[in-house]
């Protein structure tokens, strides 16, 4: 946040007008203008009364705590995962939190802290009523992002903060959040910025830009077949539901996805059909998907992207994946309908043991 920023939030937030600011430090209403646009800034003799008035300390007032580099906020995140991982997830939202006491409206590091919280969260096994309480603080942690002037910052936080509220069935939340996105452009300026690579002789940094982009479209298009097929079955159309599945199954394996993505969709029509055998038969090569790594480095639409995994191995997320996903399948209701199979407990406590 920049200081004409703070001084514009700050006496608005105090319920004071410009000329009130005016009167109290002896300068004229149109100053206080300026200093807002950021136009000119207050005489260094002003700047402690003005913090005093606005009831802010002068690190605050000149945003000393605001403004971290992203190798800063890289190593924060480092840091409160390792906690996580040694203390556990309590001590690493404790670590969280003192780290946004100190940069409070910096987006970038609410974003981050946001999101390693919400990693840990999801390949943990913590019991659901703590879960609620952590998924609460990551959304309130989201939606204070969107207030930064980052704009990519905005749009990704705006993206979970509705997508928690979503799941937590606050629809109205949801909604204010969605309507304060903007429509998406970033493929208009990948392909404008890769057009001028291409045309400075710059190839690799073209391509890598297109792969980075590629990426990203797979990922949204694989995330939008799961809600279509999600609709289509509240819809009542289970033919058409199975039909997509196959369809973004094909769609996995064109655009090189982890063999595990081509299954959730098939997955999905299986169990929410409580089709027994389908059920089995796709969590069987679900499990063994997971075991096997993603050898995104081997693709020729990702290489450039991944080719130090050349030397460093396989991208591998079986360790990563299988504890939540065996958790998932043992604990949530909608797998009930399994229960009694002695194929789906002998299934569990194979992988168990892997």
């Amino acid at each position: 946040m920049s200081i004409h920023t703070m001084i514009l939030e700050r006496r608005r937030a105090l319920g004071l007008t410009q000329e009130q600011v005016a009167q109290e430090l002896g300068v004229s209403a149109p100053a206080v203008h300026k200093w807002e646009k950021g136009l000119t800034y207050p005489d260094i003799a002003l700047v402690p009364r003005l913090a005093r008035l606005l009831k802010v300390d002068l690190n605050t007032l000149f945003c000393f705590q605001e403004t971290l580099s992203s190798q800063e906020i890289q190593r924060f995140q480092e840091e409160v995962i390792h906690k996580v991982k040694e203390d556990g997830i309590d001590a690493g939202v404790s670590l969280a939190k003192e780290k946004l006491r100190d940069y409070p409206h910096c987006g970038a590091l609410l974003e981050g802290m946001a999101n390693v919280i919400h990693g840990s969260l999801i390949m943990s096994q913590v019991q659901i009523p703590d879960r609620e309480k952590y998924k609460q603080l990551i959304t309130v942690w989201y939606e204070r992002a969107m207030d930064c002037e980052d704009e990519e910052v905005k749009n990704r936080a705006g993206f979970m903060a509705a997508s928690q509220y979503l799941q937590s069935g606050d629809y109205e939340k949801a909604r204010r959040i969605i309507d304060r996105l903007p429509e998406p452009s970033q493929l208009n300026k990948c392909l404008l910025e890769s057009d001028l690579f291409l045309k400075q002789g710059q190839l690799e940094e073209a391509a890598r830009l297109l792969e980075k982009s590629l990426l990203h479209m797979t990922n949204a298009v694989m995330v939008i077949f799961s809600r279509l097929i999600d609709a289509e079955l509240l819809r009542g159309e289970e033919e058409t539901a199975k039909r997509i599945a196959g369809k973004a199954a094909k769609a996995a394996e064109a655009f090189d996805c982890w063999g595990y993505m081509g299954l959730v969709g098939a997955e999905a029509v299986a169990r929410k059909t409580k089709h027994v055998k389908e059920s089995l038969t796709v969590i069987t090569q679900m499990l063994e998907a997971a075991k096997k790594p993603w050898r995104m480095h081997q693709s020729p639409l990702y290489y450039l992207l991944y080719q130090h995994l050349e030397q460093a191995g396989d991208v591998q997320i079986s360790e990563k994946l299988l504890p939540p996903l065996l958790a998932m399948l043992e604990s949530d209701p909608e797998y009930d309908f399994l229960r009694e199979e002695e194929e789906f407990q002998a299934l569990l406590k194979k992988y168990r043991k892997v």
